[in-house]
C-alpha cells in the first residue's frame, strides 16, 4: 500500500547558500632568462602561463587554509 505522505527526507524550510573558499600558494622562481624582459609583470605572465599548461600544479602541500561564508538564500551574493 502506498503513503500518501510527504516524503520525511525531502528538505523544507528556509534555505541558506555557505561558499567554500580553499586557498593553495606557492611560490616559483623565474629566471631572467625564462622572460622576455626582466620585470615583475613579466614574470607573473611567465608563471601563469606554465599554471595554465600544467607545468605547476598545486597539490595538498601548497593548501594554506579554507574560508566557509554562509548566507540566507534570497540575499544578494556579497
Amino acid at each position: 500500500m502506498k503513503s500518501t505522505l510527504k516524503n520525511e527526507n525531502t528538505p523544507s524550510g528556509r534555505t541558506f547558500k555557505v561558499t567554500i573558499t580553499e586557498t593553495y600558494q606557492r611560490t616559483v622562481t623565474i629566471y631572467e632568462s625564462e622572460m622576455k624582459e626582466p620585470t615583475v609583470e613579466e614574470a607573473q605572465r611567465v608563471a601563469e602561463d606554465w599554471w595554465q599548461d600544467s607545468q605547476i600544479e598545486l597539490g595538498t602541500e601548497d593548501f594554506q587554509g579554507v574560508e566557509f561564508t554562509g548566507r540566507e538564500d534570497g540575499e544578494a551574493d556579497v
